[in-house]
């Protein structure tokens, strides 16, 4: 019965975790949703290729470089990040989808350039769209309801 107590607690944990995280996390993708923008002007588009050796052969990977110049206010500001999601800095094996992450954006082109009203130094060219944070949510809601069941069912037995 002890187990069970142990393990619907860890459920109840668990699910509370997720609950805090994703919510903290929506909140900041949501704050950067509601961004004002600029125009900006594309400074550099590359993709950079790296290649190393390793016990099965050379392996290269390819990152995206991607650089723009903006104004916010009268003062002049230089970025590199693409979006603010894990992923923004992402390295490709395959140079053809790093070149597709960049080709949107060729240097010289005029650009959206979504930036932090409070610290225009942060900024961004894509916003982020909040993918399965209610889903990963209603899950740590569901697993404490279960911890929950659990733990009452440890006590009852």
């Amino acid at each position: 019965m002890e187990f069970l107590i142990f393990l619907g607690s860890g459920a109840v944990l668990l699910g509370l975790a997720f609950v805090v995280w994703m919510t903290v996390t929506k909140h900041r993708m949501q704050g950067i949703a509601n961004w004002p923008y600029v125009d900006g002007q594309i400074v550099k588009a590359q993709v950079s290729m790296l290649e190393r050796e390793t016990p099965a052969g050379i392996e290269r990977t390819y990152t995206p470089v991607l650089s723009y110049a903006y104004a916010v206010d009268g003062l002049s500001y230089t970025s590199r990040r693409l979006n603010f999601l894990p992923d923004s800095s992402a390295t490709y094996t395959d140079g053809k989808l790093a070149q597709a992450a960049i080709a949107p954006y060729p240097p010289g082109a005029q650009a959206k350039v979504y930036y932090n009203p409070a610290n225009p130094r942060q900024s961004a060219l894509q916003k982020p769209r909040p993918t399965a944070h209610n889903a990963v949510i209603l899950y740590g809601v569901v697993a404490m309801i279960a911890g929950a069941c659990i733990i009452a069912l440890g006590i009852v037995l």
